[in-house]
């Protein structure tokens, strides 16, 4: 499909909810408000066009990414180092619209190497033409592959 149109606005992290007998969660962390795209660069599959730029969002900025996979397979990624220490249990939460066909929405969560992915993959997602919270708890969040193996994610260092 020609010139899908994607927004994305607003990623937050936040501890869970607290439980009787325990020190309330941590207050939710904005990691992008996207009032700038400082730090973000596209990465698509060859034959992918995607062009990452300011957009309106819900509320304040938005990342938009237009993309043109010319009809056949491949990705278009937003990538951003980042350096994030995850709590045992957290939330990644975004505002999400779209002009796009259904496909798999992929959040991705990279280590240090470089080479560990972790994942939360919803293949054959709807995307809502009207902006729409998604959240993505940490038991959503698995290993995807890289030399680890496996195990659980503490630090990530690029989404």
């Amino acid at each position: 499909m020609k010139r899908a149109l994607a927004f994305v606005v607003g990623i937050l992290l936040c501890g869970a909810r607290g439980v009787v007998g325990q020190e309330p969660a941590a207050a939710p962390r904005v990691l992008d408000d996207f009032d700038t795209l400082r730090g973000w660069t596209a990465l698509p599959a060859d034959g992918v066009a995607l062009t990452i730029r300011p957009g309106a969002g819900r509320r304040g900025g938005a990342m938009r990414m237009d993309f043109d996979f010319h009809h056949h397979g491949g990705y278009a990624i937003a990538h951003k180092a980042i350096a994030l220490d995850l709590p045992e249990n957290y939330a990644l939460s975004f505002w999400l619209r779209a002009e796009a066909p259904v496909n798999n929405l992929e959040v991705k969560l990279i280590d240090a190497s470089g080479e560990n992915v972790w994942w939360d993959n919803q293949r054959d997602f709807v995307f809502p033409r009207r902006w729409t919270k998604v959240t993505i708890t940490r038991r959503h969040i698995t290993f995807a592959w890289g030399p680890a193996g496996g195990g659980t994610l503490s630090h990530a260092a690029a989404i």
